[in-house]
């Protein structure tokens, strides 16, 4: 059995991570506000936790995945999971911009979180390849205690550094260049189609 990991958010990217994360040996603690997203992976081997808080005592590496920072932050702080979460590794995967990373970081330190960021740069079906790219940046330490669970997830992980802000300035910066370049290639389609 590999490291224990905890994946909080079962949406199809969530759970996308937890069935990687489990085809590799790693035993899982997963939670979800809705449990019944929880079952598939249940019958695979992940453990459901009755709650946030316990979902986050159970293993030193926490890995979030839900809509957005503010999303997060209704659930991870609140009494019962903010104290649970010092002294782990809180990843960050959820959807948003640098100034969410740096204030999640923020946070995070006050309360003795390691923390880290990281940008998901792959669909569901992606995961666990040895290809699939994921941004991270944040504490070197997090990343140190992290790695070998990211790697799991992305054989293409990419470290940019402790500036918390740097993987979503990359991650937005890479789909500006790719939807521009998409939207000038449509763009130079319809006017040969017009000549």
């Amino acid at each position: 059995m590999k490291g224990e990991v905890s994946v909080i958010g079962l949406g199809v990217m969530g759970s996308a991570l937890a069935r990687a994360l489990l085809s590799n040996g790693h035993r899982v603690t997963v939670w979800n506000r809705t449990s019944a997203k929880a079952e598939p992976l249940v019958r695979v081997g992940a453990v459901l936790a009755p709650s946030a808080a316990s979902a986050v005592r159970a293993s030193p590496i926490v890995l979030v995945c839900i809509e957005d920072y503010k999303a997060t932050r209704s659930i991870l702080g609140t009494e019962e999971v903010t104290p649970a979460l010092a002294g782990r590794v809180l990843v960050e995967l959820s959807t948003g911009t640098p100034q969410d990373a740096r204030d999640a970081d923020a946070w995070a330190r006050e309360r003795g979180i390691d923390y880290l960021d990281g940008a998901i740069m792959a669909t569901p079906s992606q995961i666990g390849r040895p290809d699939t790219p994921i941004f991270v940046s944040g504490k070197e330490t997090a990343f140190q205690r992290s790695e070998p669970v990211l790697k799991t997830l992305a054989g293409n992980l990419i470290y940019m550094g402790e500036s918390v802000g740097s993987a979503f300035a990359w991650d937005l910066a890479t789909l500006s260049c790719l939807f521009g370049a998409l939207l000038g290639f449509f763009h130079g389609a319809r006017l040969l189609e017009s000549e």
